[in-house]
């Protein structure tokens, strides 16, 4: 009968950040002190997260990857504004990665962000009120005569 004995030999892990991507995250967060730092960071490292669950780099994360991330976040049922501050952060952070020279563009210039919905006129307005704001001179009482 063979026995196994407990081995002491190393798993090689491959690290979750590249010095790059860690000189660009650090260099990121360096510029907010605070809860906007905190906020930012959670914001990266869910970001990070997600990629790692995809096995993908986050330097060699493409446009439509960012925004499967913003799908996901919504699938999840966070909030537009949670989700527009995660997709900004994520933007922000290639921008800066851009502008120090680490990445050569970034992936996320064009990701589209949620659609903020607002309402046309404040809710105490009637539609009324509306028309003799928006409306030419005159025009409001020209038609409530007619």
């Amino acid at each position: 009968m063979a026995s196994t004995t407990p081995s002491a030999a190393l798993v090689p892990v491959a690290p979750v950040f590249t010095n790059t991507e860690r000189l660009a995250l650090a260099g990121f967060l360096a510029a907010y002190s605070g809860l906007t730092r905190q906020a930012y960071e959670l914001d990266l490292r869910q970001f990070a997260g997600w990629c790692q669950q995809h096995q993908l780099r986050l330097f060699q994360a493409r446009r439509a990857d960012i925004e499967l991330f913003g799908r996901d976040l919504e699938a999840r049922g966070r909030a537009r504004a949670t989700i527009t501050r995660r997709l900004c952060t994520v933007a922000g952070f290639y921008r800066y990665a851009v502008e120090e020279e680490l990445l050569d563009r970034s992936p996320a210039a064009h990701v589209r962000r949620p659609a903020w919905i607002m309402s046309p006129t404040p809710p105490a307005w009637t539609v009324t009120s509306s028309v003799r704001c928006w409306s030419p001179l005159g025009s409001a009482r020209q038609s409530s005569t007619h």
